[in-house]
């Protein structure tokens, strides 16, 4: 709105210059906040307009580049680091399992391995893919020694240096039979 605008309005009017000028400073200043309020609104539009353009021109160019990406060429990258991860898992796996069988008698594995020199522990691979350790020897004498509270004893009082498979394995002797004194539920008569 223009101040001229409004003095020609207001040149009919029959009011003293001074009140008719009040009222168009009046009217002037409140158009002026209300035209300023509306430029700040009008520029905050401006900039979210330029910041999603700008992000749509980012998306655009992140669509192109994903047109270009070989699906398949992914997923066989991926199957191939699973499958070397895994085949890692398995010879770490293998070579537990060939120390554990080399610590012959320990109540608790993880705690006797702890007291070991691991940089002393060599394994090698035979043609089976089966690991035997070396290097440790020497190191289970000497966590005997200091915590043979960590291995089991056998009948003599020296520490067993047997591996326990479990199940039944005859080495020669008869085991006894046990009788727990049940009684089973349909007796079975001997036939002689």
């Amino acid at each position: 709105m223009k101040r001229s605008f409004l003095e020609n309005l207001f040149k009919d009017l029959d009011a003293e210059d001074s009140v008719k000028k009040s009222i168009i400073d009046s009217i002037m200043t409140e158009n002026g906040n209300d035209v300023n309020t509306e430029k700040t609104k009008l520029e905050s539009v401006k900039n979210d307009l330029k910041v999603k353009e700008g992000l749509i021109e980012e998306l655009n160019t992140k669509i192109k580049e994903a047109g270009s990406v070989d699906i398949e060429q992914i997923k066989k990258e991926q199957f191939d680091l699973g499958k070397a991860e895994g085949s890692k898992e398995v010879e770490e796996f293998k070579k537990t399992n060939a120390l554990k069988s080399s610590i012959k008698g320990a109540k608790d594995f993880d705690l006797v391995y702890s007291k070991l020199d691991k940089d002393k522990i060599k394994y090698e691979k035979n043609d089976k893919g089966e690991y035997t350790v070396s290097g440790i020897d020497e190191q289970i004498k000497d966590v005997k020694e200091k915590y043979s509270f960590l291995f089991e004893e056998d009948d003599n009082g020296a520490q067993n240096t047997d591996i326990n498979l479990g199940g039944e394995h005859s080495n020669g002797s008869s085991t006894p039979e046990f009788n727990f004194g049940f009684t089973p539920i349909h007796p079975v008569e001997n036939q002689k």
